[in-house]
């Protein structure tokens, strides 16, 4: 039961993953392109899917890799915003700089919170 549902919930999450880059328009060539509702089926499909790998067990590996993409973007919005990665229509604008920032605190937090739910109770040792 438990593989199965890992692989349910991989699929899920790279199908609605799929749907969502196609449903903001990112992903073209498709009768999904740039349509919202299919964005929006995407991020509820990944979000079960991410839901079924963390309720079977691979709930550290899906937070530290989800923490760490969050933190390089995070800090490609900062470089883009103060105009070091210039390229983007992000280039220059200091509210993505800000919004990176944010961004970077959310990945930090969520790597963090994470490693401490994992690590075992110190308090009990010893």
């Amino acid at each position: 039961m438990k593989t199965v549902a890992n692989v349910l919930g991989v699929l899920l999450a790279l199908i609605g993953f799929g749907w969502f880059l196609q449903g903001i328009g990112v992903m073209p060539g498709s009768f999904m392109t740039g349509q919202t509702r299919w964005a929006v089926y995407g991020s509820i499909t990944c979000i079960v899917g991410i839901g079924l790998l963390v309720t079977f067990g691979v709930r550290k590996i899906i937070l530290n890799t989800v923490g760490a993409i969050i933190l390089l973007m995070g800090t490609i919005w900062i470089l883009q915003g103060v105009n070091v990665l210039p390229g983007s229509m992000m280039s220059g604008q200091s509210q993505w700089a800000v919004r990176g920032a944010i961004l970077d605190l959310v990945g930090v937090v969520l790597l963090v919170a994470n490693r401490r739910m994992s690590s075992p109770d110190r308090s009990r040792q010893g």
